[in-house]
């Protein structure tokens, strides 16, 4: 059997924990295992804020409601009582289909309900900039969900609700890198992106405090916010409305 002397033990170590690092930048919005168990959004904290397993594939059930069942793999678009709604996973290209979409059907509607599980953080944050520069409002209705990235749609809104039953969660997450970066690079890359996920937020007038829930909390979870804490963080900007 051949050994490898300390010097190349250590180069190996060194390479594998960059890969290892990649691996997980690059996995942080993967879904859990098909057998996880469903998590139970709905059911209110007993006090503030609450961690919870997480799906972006499954749209949760309501207690006593239907069962979970599956979440688009992309934003869809659809007009309906006086509001546009955005509901399904934020893919690759769901900024520029929906600069697309509003084009097309010439949507004056000013109020944008949301359900969504999240996914891309860019495309959620030019989302977000598209409603705010077109002057909508934004919702999110009871027994809907705004998960991961798609706060950075919420944000967007010039005003911004949340129904009671509507559920708001945060984590950590990645930008869309799909290769493997040494690690000082991939670490500054990240930096970089979540300085501007920070910047935007500031423009948008939400406040950084909500940042420290969102990444002290695993991809794999999801910690639910409670009404105060929305309105506190100025993600809403009014109280709870029916």
């Amino acid at each position: 059997m051949r050994f490898l002397s300390t010097p190349q033990r250590a180069i190996r170590a060194v390479l594998l924990s960059q890969v290892l690092l990649g691996a997980a930048i690059v996995g942080a919005d993967m879904w859990r295992a098909p057998g996880a168990a469903s998590p139970d959004l709905f059911a209110p904290p007993a006090q503030g804020p609450s961690t919870r397993p997480y799906r972006p594939d499954l749209r949760p059930g309501a207690p006593g409601g239907p069962a979970m069942r599956p979440m688009p793999e992309q934003l869809e678009f659809t007009q309906a009582e006086g509001a546009i709604t955005l509901t399904g996973q934020i893919a690759p290209g769901d900024a520029d289909r929906f600069l697309a979409w509003l084009d097309q059907t010439r949507a004056d509607e000013t109020l944008v309900r949301l359900d969504s599980s999240g996914g891309s953080v860019g495309e959620a944050v030019a989302i977000g900039r598209v409603i705010r520069s077109t002057g909508r409002n934004t919702l999110i209705d009871e027994g809907a969900v705004c998960l991961s990235a798609c706060p950075y749609m919420l944000a967007g809104g010039v005003e911004r609700r949340a129904a009671p039953g509507g559920v708001v969660g945060v984590h950590q997450h990645y930008f869309g890198q799909n290769t493997i970066l040494p690690a000082f690079m991939a670490v500054r890359d990240l930096q970089r992106s979540q300085a501007g996920v920070m910047d935007y937020l500031t423009e948008m007038g939400v406040d950084l405090r909500l940042m420290p829930y969102a990444l002290r909390t695993p991809p794999e979870d999801i910690t639910i916010l409670d009404p105060a804490q929305l309105l506190d963080f100025r993600l809403i900007t009014e109280g709870p409305s029916s």
